[in-house]
């Protein structure tokens, strides 16, 4: 159930006499928030530039989550790439270039504004696999609802009456939800008028949380709140996470996976491409080993007659076992 909300918010500690009124819908969850935190800036206004991350962390009080300014400012620093639609054999290399392809390893994560040419309207989303978002919306994938007002007017007008413009999260800013903040920081501008849900969910609360540690619990590599986000970022499978989980065995012998925070651990300074790197060398590694293992030359003796039996590997004993 949706609920329409009248907000007329006056602003006035830079400018006593703006007042800025609009008419948008929120998920009725969000209404407190909404009440209290949204503040609907004009394209023109002098108080373009006046979001700051009290006015985020307000909108997003109830969900638990906040940022800070030296964290906003970074995320206002990050440059965007602009593209003209719709992406041709000249620019498809480095769109590919910069979000990747899609069903790849080590999505990218990031926000996109889509730009009506003739009116200046804005649509602005995110999400952390930008190649599949994107190839959604130009392959005109059933997973892209033809709600709101952005794919109606794509519809009706085209792509080639759109540009658009795509930023990408640096590695520090690629974990947890950073991508989400700078979505909101968007949404509180009067141009998104193209966006109908003016609040961003984060969903903190959706699946299990899961934490990577080094084998003493000492360092904290990565947590996620899924198991898809995990395996979306570090290519790790379900089944081998719901194992170091349940039995509480290791990781390639060197990462602990959980889903019980330790609170002494220090969290790692590695970014998520550095965290994949490792863990491929780890697994590497383990892998060597265990080839060691298996190659390892046994000998096995018949109880009954005495004969011995001598194999140049488990693997060949295995084979004439069965």
């Amino acid at each position: 159930m949706k609920k329409n909300l009248n907000l007329t918010i006056l602003y006035k500690a830079t400018n006593p006499n703006a007042t800025f009124a609009t008419t948008y819908t929120f998920a009725s969850a969000f209404s407190t928030q909404a009440r209290v935190g949204f503040k609907n800036f004009s394209a023109g206004s002098t108080l373009q530039n006046t979001v700051t991350s009290r006015d985020i962390n307000e909108m997003l009080h109830n969900q638990g989550v906040s940022i800070t300014d030296s964290e906003l400012d970074k995320l206002k620093n990050i440059p965007g790439v602009k593209f003209d639609l719709p992406i041709n054999d000249q620019t498809y290399p480095s769109f590919v270039g910069l979000v990747g392809r899609p069903k790849t390893r080590g999505p990218k994560a990031g926000v996109y504004i889509f730009t009506h040419l003739a009116t200046g309207s804005k649509y602005v989303g995110s999400s952390n696999s930008l190649s599949r978002r994107l190839d959604q919306y130009f392959s005109s994938s059933p997973l892209i609802k033809e709600t709101g007002l952005l794919l109606p007017l794509i519809k009706k007008d085209g792509f080639s009456s759109f540009s658009l413009e795509i930023f990408v999260m640096p590695p520090e800013l690629s974990k947890d939800y950073y991508y989400l903040f700078l979505e909101q920081y968007h949404l509180l501008y009067k141009d998104f008028d193209l966006n109908t849900q003016r609040i961003v969910n984060f969903r903190v609360n959706q699946g299990t949380t899961v934490y990577m540690y080094d084998l003493k619990g000492e360092i904290l590599y990565y947590s996620s709140t899924s198991l898809n986000q995990l395996r979306a970022h570090l290519g790790l499978h379900h089944a081998t996470c719901t194992k170091c989980i349940k039995e509480g065995t290791s990781y390639v012998d060197f990462f602990k996976i959980t889903d019980k925070p330790i609170e002494t651990a220090q969290k790692s300074e590695i970014s998520t491409l550095e965290l994949a790197s490792l863990i491929a060398e780890k697994r590497a590694l383990s892998l060597k080993s265990l080839s060691k293992i298996t190659s390892r030359p046994l000998s096995l003796k018949d109880v009954d007659t005495g004969e011995i039996l001598k194999f140049s590997s488990i693997t060949s004993a295995t084979a004439y076992l069965k």
